[in-house]
């Protein structure tokens, strides 16, 4: 067959296609790496082409500037206040930390931040129901699942039974149990009986610490429920000078004011340290109205108010939201929590609510990001091929009980191990099933996949270049995960060392090559095209710009993988490709170098001596029309015609 016949059918091929618009994001899990450190490898991150990083709780943990971030001890602290026996955490400080967000943003990768509700840690001391205990910032004991043992508070029991409900949702082995639930099921402050009933407690948890509030005097906006929308506030620049002639409150670091009426808030016409009026967001000028309080002639500050447990954590929520402008949460050990504290799960208006966690956040997400899409809150957290404008939310639950079907209802993705548990003994011994779209996860929308993570990095080493290749080359949300090479102590330290090549470290490809694949080709809809023990085909198909396209010209690339420990091999009889005929194709996997292939015309891919393409055992092709390249003249190979 005429070469220049085949690369003419190419160039008119292009011609017809419209570019594809909708990028297949990448996650990458980033643990055990101070703020400092992922801050100065953020180019490589997006060169690399990650689009977004799972990153650790932020706040303090029980065990301070040791903790991982799970032992939650004040989820307002980010590192600047000295407690637990440090000011920084783990990671380090704020101040570090906003840093890492402003450069991450500036190079266009979102950030998600582990987030943990199920549980607090910290000192229980001996105070009484309804005493904020000292050591717990903001919590009283009913906020837990306690009993009284020889006079202390205490856990019932660190035993569980997975299989009984009650006892995941009522225990927990690692630290105080958060009681949700209204009234609270096991709070016994008597005696040493579980399962007693017991009133929440409503009260001010943080009193006077107006900043770590919402401005309730200043209505925002409405949301789709017609109800009224708030945000945080003390945020205008003071200069800490004082006030009358004494200076009164002179460098104490917070906004000081003469509060003639005794109402906690800086009203108009009281006197005051200077500062610029420019209300309660003055970093967009679009704000800077007197609905947004810019011009008002006072400090606008929020307002304590009494909250319920669950109250104060979805502020909590809020505010690290609103402080380090992140782009969503994954929610630790959802299981261990109702469903419906997450937010509502049916209804018509369910999509638009604001109500439980998952709501809360989104509303957030709106005022710190502009965002007014309050007619719904969660289609672009599902769906991945929309342009982002909601939060991205996604809860760890490994599964049933409670049913992880109520858990997706009330507003979050969902992810488990069955990707990691299914692909890594599976990726080496059959294929079959292995070209459909959400295979071995809750789905394209709902689910989410990883090879490994922090809680485990089991696969076998042999398994792990081809499941990656193999996930990052698929539809949905992959997420790779890297200990960042701070390897400490043996193979059951936590987080788990991964020894991942994330960055393509020690010359190794298997996640950089699909990678940059899926950055550069991966678009639009994943169809299936045939799968059997050795091996499994797809393509992707992109109509966004126009769903009456056809198939084949909707076609963008073609998938094709060997699976492990064969000798290789072409593709079955059955398979074919939905490209035109005579469509020339290059590989631009990393296995088996650029050449070029062509469609025939029984839909069979071809090299270019006519023979089938050999895809090689645990490799995978990447077959996609020619793309402009680098002329000859210019990236300096070959001889160039004067």
């Amino acid at each position: 067959m005429n070469r220049n016949v085949l690369f003419s059918a190419a160039l008119l091929f292009l011609s017809f296609v419209r570019p594809a618009v909708a990028q297949q994001e990448v996650i990458l899990q980033y643990f055990n790496t101070s703020w400092a450190e992922i801050n100065a490898r953020m180019p490589e991150l997006a060169e690399a082409g990650y689009a977004a990083l799972w990153l650790p709780p932020p706040s303090k943990g029980a065990s301070g500037g040791f903790s991982v971030g799970y032992d939650p001890l004040d989820r307002f602290d980010l590192g600047d206040k000295n407690q637990a026996g440090s000011v920084k955490t783990r990671y380090g400080t704020r101040a570090e930390l906003m840093a890492l967000m402003e450069k991450a943003h500036r190079f266009g990768i979102r950030v998600y931040f582990d987030n943990v509700m199920a549980h607090n840690a910290g000192p229980l001391d001996t105070v009484s129901p309804g005493t904020l205990f000292p050591g717990i910032p903001g919590f009283v004991p009913q906020d837990f699942h306690l009993v009284k043992r020889n006079g202390y508070w205490a856990k019932p029991s660190d035993s569980i039974d997975y299989n009984d409900e009650w006892q995941v949702l009522n225990r927990n082995p690692f630290a105080w149990d958060i009681a949700q639930e209204d009234p609270n099921t096991s709070f016994n402050p008597t005696g040493t009986a579980e399962g007693e009933d017991y009133a929440k407690w409503v009260g001010i948890r943080h009193p006077g610490m107006t900043w770590l509030y919402m401005d309730t005097g200043l209505q925002i906006d409405t949301d789709g429920n017609g109800q009224p929308v708030y945000t945080f506030a003390d945020k205008e620049p003071y200069q800490d000078t004082g006030w009358g002639a004494s200076s009164t409150g002179a460098g104490d670091g917070r906004f000081s004011w003469n509060d003639a009426n005794g109402n906690g808030q800086h009203d108009a016409g009281e006197a005051s340290e200077p500062f610029t009026d420019t209300g309660l967001d003055g970093s967009h000028p679009d704000r800077h109205t007197l609905a947004w309080g810019y011009g008002d002639g006072r400090y606008n500050m929020g307002n304590p108010v009494p909250e319920d447990v669950n109250a104060m954590l979805n502020r909590a929520a809020r505010w690290q939201l609103d402080q380090t402008k992140c782009d969503g949460f994954r929610l630790d050990a959802v299981k261990h929590v109702p469903s419906y504290f997450f937010g509502q799960r049916s209804g018509a208006n369910k999509d638009r609510s604001n109500e439980g966690y998952c709501g809360q956040i989104q509303e957030q997400f709106n005022l710190t990001h502009g965002y007014t899409d309050w007619a719904n809150h969660r289609d672009t957290n599902f769906d991945t091929t929309l342009g982002r404008d909601d939060a991205v939310l996604f809860g760890e639950h490994l599964g049933a009980p409670p049913n992880p079907d109520d858990y997706i209802a009330a507003g979050m993705k969902l992810a488990n191990d069955d990707f990691i548990n299914n692909v890594g003994p599976g990726i080496g011994g059959n294929l079959t099933g292995y070209d459909n779209p959400g295979q071995f996860t809750k789905g394209v929308t709902a689910g989410m996949m990883y090879c490994l993570s922090h809680d485990n990095n089991y696969m076998a080493g042999s398994e792990r270049p081809a499941a990656f290749q193999y996930m990052l080359l698929r539809s949905g949300l992959p997420i790779v995960y890297t200990d960042g090479y701070n390897v400490q102590g043996g193979p059951d330290y936590f987080p788990k060392p991964s020894y991942v090549p994330f960055l393509g470290q020690y010359g190794q490809r298997y996640v950089t090559g699909p990678l940059r694949v899926r950055r550069d080709f991966i678009r639009g809809e994943q169809i299936g095209r045939w799968s059997n023990g050795d091996f499994a085909g797809w393509e992707f198909r992109d109509k966004s710009e126009n769903l009456s396209m056809a198939n084949d010209a909707a076609t963008t690339v073609l998938i094709m993988m060997r699976r492990n420990y064969t000798s290789g091999g072409g593709a079955p009889g059955e398979f074919t490709t939905t490209f035109p005929a005579n469509t020339v194709l290059r590989n631009y996997s990393q296995h088996g170098g650029a050449f070029y292939a062509y469609a025939g015309n029984n839909g069979r891919i071809y090299d270019f001596n006519n023979n089938d393409v050999i895809v090689p055992a645990g490799g995978y092709f990447v077959f996609a029309p020619v793309v402009p390249e680098v002329t000859l003249a210019l990236n300096g190979s070959g001889n160039v015609r004067p």
